[in-house]
């Protein structure tokens, strides 16, 4: 078995693969503050929870965009399975071409969800991750990277207008119908899910116009399928690609 960690800014999300299939996936709050020993005990803990054993951990795979976090997750998977745990960076093989200015620039996490999706789709798409922020990224029909754009996160934006309006309420994420909210709680379900939404919109159509064509659009993250169910640019919703791009990157590296 295969286990596979991408650190990301927020969350650390854990996938456990056996062979080509996803057997478990688990997300732990990442926190610099935390010590290798305690993310030993909650990685040993889910494990267990799971009905897995160490022994059965055959090697490790990371992603980490919180450099802080990245040596103590290889030496716990190293003790834990007492098997080699793979960092994935900037040399490491991912069967794309990265087209970038500096390509040691380029988060490991964007990298990754498209190369799992080239693999997958074999096509030439645009490629969304919502998380902590929002990346969009495009990848030709010949599986070269051509660049993208970065962005606040969904929820990294609303909780900057929270934190900073005191008096406007936490809302539902949900859309009521037309553009005229009649209400607070409407008026914020409007212009932050709806505007959000509009955005992505107006995102995917100015690259399919610069590009000429009409790629799909995969979005991935913990926040795609709200996204994906109000607005009508995305073609497939896959929340795993990039535990799906560790494991392609831990088979051709490894």
């Amino acid at each position: 078995m295969l286990l596979t960690i991408d650190i990301g800014n927020t969350n650390t999300t854990i996938g456990l693969f056996n062979e080509d299939v996803l057997l478990d996936c688990w997300h732990v709050a990442t926190d610099t503050r935390r010590t290798a020993d305690e993310y030993r005990c909650a990685l040993e803990a889910l494990l267990k929870g799971a009905g897995i054993c160490a022994q059965q951990v055959e090697g490790a795979c990371i992603a980490s965009v919180v450099p802080q976090l990245t040596a103590a997750w290889q030496q716990l998977c190293e003790r834990c399975f007492n098997a080699p745990a793979m960092v994935v960076d900037a040399d490491s093989h991912l069967g794309i071409t990265i087209y970038y200015d500096n390509p040691r620039e380029l988060g490991i996490d964007r990298a990754l969800a498209a190369a799992a999706a080239y693999k997958k789709f074999n096509t030439d798409m645009i490629v969304i991750d919502f998380g902590t922020a929002t990346t969009m990224d495009y990848i030709s029909q010949q599986g070269v990277f051509l660049g993208g754009s970065i962005m606040p996160g969904f929820k990294t934006a609303s909780e900057a207008l929270f934190e900073k309006t005191r008096k406007l309420p936490r809302i539902e994420y949900d859309l009521p119908q037309g553009m005229l909210g009649t209400n607070t709680t409407a008026c914020l379900q409007i212009g932050i899910l709806g505007g959000y939404c509009l955005m992505i919109e107006a995102m995917v159509a100015r690259i399919r116009q610069q590009v000429q064509g009409a790629p799909n659009v995969i979005a991935t993250g913990g926040l795609a399928p709200l996204i994906a169910r109000h607005t009508i640019v995305i073609d497939t919703v896959d929340e795993h690609l990039l535990l799906e791009g560790l494991k392609l990157a831990y088979e051709l590296n490894g």
